[in-house]
């Protein structure tokens, strides 16, 4: 679903004592409000975060690869690229297995609830 900001949705949503509810201004592309499918920003930014970690699963493949296609096309000097990328990409392999399992652990001691 794509969000669509509507004009009209501002004119509705004045700010009262109490501020703006932006999950019941903003509307997805079918008129329903955020803060009817996404009850709560925890959710919204668990589903990103699981996303991050798709993507940057698929760039450390795709930087192995290429260290891999430098190595054996490039000669000497590729030797010492390919080095440094597959370095560079087992640095941000280990920051994403860190940060995945730092939040595990946290969640674990609090005992809140985060999906990844």
């Amino acid at each position: 679903m794509k969000l669509q900001l509507i004009p009209q949705a501002y004119a509705q949503c004045s700010p009262g004592s109490g501020g703006v509810n932006l999950g019941d201004c903003l509307k997805l592309s079918d008129s329903t409000p955020v803060s009817e499918v996404y009850s709560n920003p925890a959710f919204l930014v668990n589903l990103v975060v699981r996303n991050l970690f798709i993507v940057g699963g698929i760039v450390l493949v795709i930087m192995f690869f290429l260290a891999g296609y430098k190595f054996i096309l490039k000669g000497k000097e590729g030797v010492q690229e390919a080095q440094s990328l597959a370095t560079n990409a087992l640095i941000g392999f280990i920051i994403m297995f860190a940060a995945y399992w730092i939040v595990q652990i946290i969640a674990l001691i609090t005992g809140a609830d985060i999906a990844l």
